[in-house]
């Protein structure tokens, strides 16, 4: 139906729409364009420049809303991707990721070698960031550090590794502000396996092996953070089928000990080889000179069995070895209940004694 006759032309309902749609646009723009026009020239008075002349005196500047802050707590220092070791052949480089408090020229800390868990199939420093800043803040350089892994390594490499970056890292001692003489070590899951080896290794040549071998691997704590222990008790007494999937040698810890499936080598689970199981084994090197140990674990971990831990424990105690364990209630392998305040505390308290303040 026609509406309005413009030009002799009827116009629909449609087009009187667009037309209306388009006046309003037109009257907007033409409002906008005066308001535009008449605030063209935005307020400016140079009269309130200081011209320096301040009123406020340096006495009031600084007594107001005066906050007191306590300076207990460091400012840390992030130095990412260094190589401590150059693995030939091939040319495989491993890595540490630094922390390292700001503090007075000259001054030292002592130092937390962190070693981060993967199932023995992987090692990323920048890992468990909760945990290493919240040792740095407590007055520790905090060294995380990458270590060879499966299918590509074999037992006893990667603990070779992390030996020769305890080494690495005392021989840099002084680039870090690092105090040799106060060395502990914190690692999770595979990486508290390593963890455990330098505790129980400190004393044995075998595996210091490349440069830096005037320096000791030697350390004088040790947390283990829900790690493996003996290769042949990881998934001891879990339900569901669990327990019977470590019988394979697809599993990690198998290749571990006796590498991979391929070519002349048909692999083999760790029960087949109780021999090298053995070897591999930190129960196997345990003695009443090792030292510290804390070893805290989940009540629902069901990758690395309670078990494991509570062998550990049980053989460090019966050792002589000073050693502490706790169960988390409701906690998994690893997560969030671990970053707890209650939890750090509990580790930093026992760092202090033993590593920290070690010997006064």
């Amino acid at each position: 139906m026609a509406g309005t006759i413009l030009d002799g032309g009827a116009l629909s309902r449609r087009d009187m729409l667009k037309f209306a749609g388009a006046a309003t646009a037109v009257a907007a723009g033409a409002t906008l364009l005066g308001c535009s026009q008449a605030g063209a020239e935005p307020a400016k008075d140079t009269s309130l420049a200081a011209g320096g002349v301040a009123t406020t005196t340096l006495a009031e500047a600084t007594s107001q809303n005066v906050m007191k802050v306590d300076t207990s707590v460091p400012s840390i220092n992030l130095t990412e991707g260094l190589v401590y070791k150059q693995v030939l052949p091939g040319g495989t480089q491993l890595h540490v990721d630094m922390l390292v408090p700001g503090g007075k020229k000259d001054e030292t800390y002592p130092l937390i070698v962190y070693i981060n868990g993967g199932g023995f199939t992987g090692s990323l420093p920048s890992r468990s960031i909760t945990q290493r800043m919240a040792f740095a803040q407590a007055g520790y350089v905090v060294a995380s550090i990458q270590h060879r892994v499966v299918p590509t390594a074999r037992f006893p490499e990667p603990v070779e590794d992390v030996k020769a970056a305890v080494r690495w890292l005392r021989a840099h001692a002084a680039e870090f502000s690092i105090d040799p003489n106060r060395v502990g070590t914190v690692g999770s899951s595979a990486g508290g396996y390593f963890a455990t080896m330098l505790g129980v290794t400190g004393d044995v040549k075998e595996f210091d092996v490349g440069e830096n071998t005037n320096e000791s691997s030697a350390v004088s704590a040790v947390i283990d953070l829900y790690g493996v222990s003996d290769l042949t008790i990881i998934g001891a007494d879990l339900p569901d089928g669990l327990e019977e999937g470590h019988n394979s040698p697809a599993t990690t810890e198998a290749m571990l000990v006796n590498g991979t499936a391929f070519g002349d080598n048909k692999g083999a689970s760790v029960f087949d080889t109780p021999e090298a199981a053995a070897e591999a084994s930190p129960f196997t090197y345990i003695d009443g000179t090792d030292p510290a140990f804390l070893i805290l674990h989940g009540d629902k971990d069901t990758l690395v069995s309670p078990v494991a831990s509570m062998e550990l424990y049980k053989r460090l105690h019966d050792a002589g070895v000073e050693v502490e364990r706790y169960t988390i209630e409701g906690a998994g392998h690893g997560g969030p209940m671990f970053d707890q305040p209650a939890v750090i505390d509990l580790m930093v308290e026992f760092l202090d004694k033993h590593v920290k303040n070690a010997g006064q």
